[in-house]
């Protein structure tokens, strides 16, 4: 009799979905639902932190680099604006990359 009311107790697993009725955000390996307002959350942190530790970074390393190759003399100088354009430019390629 012990082991009856053992059995009754336990609770069965969640009830899944038809897979037609399923979402692409459901796991049924975890048996978790995540909603799509937890996701969002989670890309926008992890895109804050890609641009904090990665893009701004290596943005800043770019334009020192261009700007010693310019002083050097590997990469002409504009006439009007200097060594500004090249710098600018490439300060800009990581950040774009980084938020795509």
């Amino acid at each position: 009799m012990a082991s009856v009311s053992t059995h009754q107790n336990q609770e069965k697993g969640p009830h899944l979905p038809p897979p037609s009725k399923q979402s692409l955000l459901f796991c049924p390996k975890s048996k978790l639902h995540i909603h799509r307002s937890e996701i969002s959350k989670i890309i926008r942190e992890c895109q804050e932190e890609s641009f904090w530790k990665r893009a701004l970074p290596f943005s800043l390393v770019s334009m020192l680099v261009t700007q010693g190759l310019v002083h050097h003399g590997y990469l002409a100088a504009n006439p009007r604006f200097g060594s500004l354009p090249k710098v600018a430019r490439t300060a800009c390629l990581p950040v774009r990359n980084a938020k795509q």
